[in-house]
């Protein structure tokens, strides 16, 4: 700011002193006003949409689809963003890098607008930060809340014989979508299962991975699966091999 706009802006400032109101009582009236409307607004929002208690809870469900509250839903549709990158990229970028981000901008907004007027429309900096970032936030809240997850336990198989549908079985109700993924639905702390079978490592090698996943991927975390009978195991192991080649994932 230049000395003539220094100089206009005290003569604007000191006019607007003398004809202006004292703090008390104008401002606090005003304060108050806006608090009555808006807890009034609450106890409308609450009378008018009422809670509702939902479906008991069922521990042995395969297909529940996991929702987090409404004030978590733009963080909800960030990890959808980012879904088609590796299993921890989502995780990072939409709890952390994003949101820092945000709040690094948010932070930094007044050292950069470093004008002296208090009126917002001549604080143009300022005003499309806060309505940009905002407007990001609305968004993707209003995305996360009106988008759907996909289920972990859906998923479409072509070509599936009597020992494939076994398997698909077992890996449904076992948890393993829980943390892999079959045409875009499950989990991300594993890697997708779509094309495992191209990898042609033998029903064998998939039954002694599923009992030790250590003992042949060094480091895994994945956890061990040793209560399946031997029928299970071939089951889920032929499953496994055939998917990408004879089981075809839709």
């Amino acid at each position: 700011m230049n000395r003539a706009q220094k100089d206009a802006y005290k003569k604007e400032y000191a006019g607007a002193k003398a004809t202006g109101k004292p703090f008390m009582p104008y401002a606090i009236y005003k304060d108050h006003i806006v608090a009555i409307l808006a807890i009034g607004f609450v106890i409308f929002l609450a009378i008018w949409h009422r809670a509702e208690i939902g479906e008991p809870i069922d521990p042995a469900t395969t297909d529940f689809v996991p929702r987090p509250e409404w004030y978590f839903f733009f963080l909800f549709e960030l990890l959808k963003i980012f879904k088609n990158e590796n299993a921890l990229t989502p995780l990072i970028m939409a709890t952390f890098i994003v949101p820092n981000i945000l709040i690094i901008l948010l932070i930094v907004t007044p050292f950069i607008d470093q004008g002296p007027e208090r009126r917002i429309q001549r604080r143009p900096i300022a005003l499309a930060t806060a309505v940009l970032v905002f407007a990001g936030i609305g968004w993707l809240t209003y995305k996360g809340a009106t988008s759907e997850a996909a289920a972990g336990g859906e998923v479409t198989i072509e070509n599936l014989d009597a020992k494939g549908e076994a398997g698909l079985q077992i890996y449904q109700t076992s948890g393993c979508n829980a943390c892999h993924q079959l045409g875009g639905a499950g989990g991300k702390v594993g890697p997708a299962l779509d094309a495992e079978g191209s990898k042609a490592r033998g029903v064998e090698w998939q039954i002694a991975h599923l009992k030790d996943p250590a003992s042949l991927n060094p480091g895994s975390s994945m956890p061990k699966f040793a209560n399946f009978t031997p029928e299970q195991y071939d089951a889920l192991g032929t499953f496994l091999d055939g998917l990408g080649t004879k089981y075809v994932v839709k």
